[in-house]
């Protein structure tokens, strides 16, 4: 009963908070398809949090990575849709930061919560950090010394260059200024530092030096690629045009994308409840 009880606390406490930024920007009445699509995201992004911590505490509950894409995905399709349906300029912009927002909450989960220790925190952790983990290319290379599995490096090597290729594509089409690599790096290294110290400081990973180098090799990559090529312009462009007509075709795509964070916080709601 205690734990059903932790669950709607903190529901309530995110509908609140909900609540009163709607009212500091005063939006608090819109029209009934952005409440219902603000609702959505609201309920959805809630018990995503929940399940990662309360419920994976008490239930056992445990969040996979796969499942955690698949939530956040359909979330920013749903976000799209919406846009699609509203087909004004200023909503494909503030979709743009939902996206970045959806993301950074997976990019959290993935590397504090989903299949992690828990949390555990030491602070003095940070002056006791492996040398190895100091040294440049020193993990890189055990990975291609011929003792680790194909399973290993594609998810601790491969996994690690492409983690922040997503993000480093939406600040690009957020705006035109992140096609500079260099003014990509102000945002994304200090995030990425700030993750590595932070699992650290919390047990729910080790700091190494050999991940930020590949964590940035990504996004250098396939910023050099896309802007080298002239992709992202014509990319922007889906992002941002005006469509016409298709009402029904809009309505449908819109349901459909909603389905399956509806059935996401049905799903928690009766593990909590059940």
């Amino acid at each position: 009963m205690g734990s059903i009880i932790i669950c709607f606390v903190l529901m309530l406490i995110f509908l609140i908070i909900y609540f009163i930024y709607k009212i500091k920007t005063k939006q608090l009445w819109t029209t009934p398809l952005k409440t219902i699509t603000e609702l959505i995201i609201f309920f959805t992004v809630s018990s995503f949090i929940i399940t990662l911590s309360v419920t994976n505490l008490i239930f056992r509950y445990s969040m996979t990575s796969i499942k955690a894409i698949i939530i956040m995905l359909s979330l920013s399709l749903l976000c799209f849709s919406f846009g699609f349906l509203m087909n004004k300029e200023r909503i494909y912009k503030n979709n743009i930061t939902i996206y970045i927002g959806l993301y950074l909450l997976l990019l959290l989960s993935i590397t504090f919560f989903i299949a992690r220790p828990n949390f555990n925190l030491e602070w003095d952790a940070i002056f006791h950090i492996y040398e190895g983990s100091l040294i440049p290319f020193n993990t890189i290379s055990r990975y291609f010394s011929g003792r680790a599995s194909l399973r290993s490096i594609l998810y601790n090597v491969l996994g690690n260059v492409v983690l922040l290729i997503p993000l480093s594509f939406l600040l690009m089409v957020k705006n035109k200024k992140y096609k500079n690599i260099l003014k990509q790096m102000l945002f994304l290294l200090p995030l990425i530092i700030g993750i590595e110290l932070f699992q650290e400081i919390t047990g729910t990973g080790s700091f190494d030096v050999d991940d930020i180098i590949l964590n940035v090799t990504g996004p250098i990559i396939f910023t050099f690629l896309i802007t080298r090529f002239h992709i992202m312009d014509k990319i922007r462009t889906l992002f941002y045009s005006t469509w016409k007509g298709m009402l029904t075709f809009k309505h449908i795509l819109y349901m459909i994308f909603s389905m399956i964070p509806l059935w996401f916080i049905l799903e928690t709601v009766i593990k909590i409840c059940g």
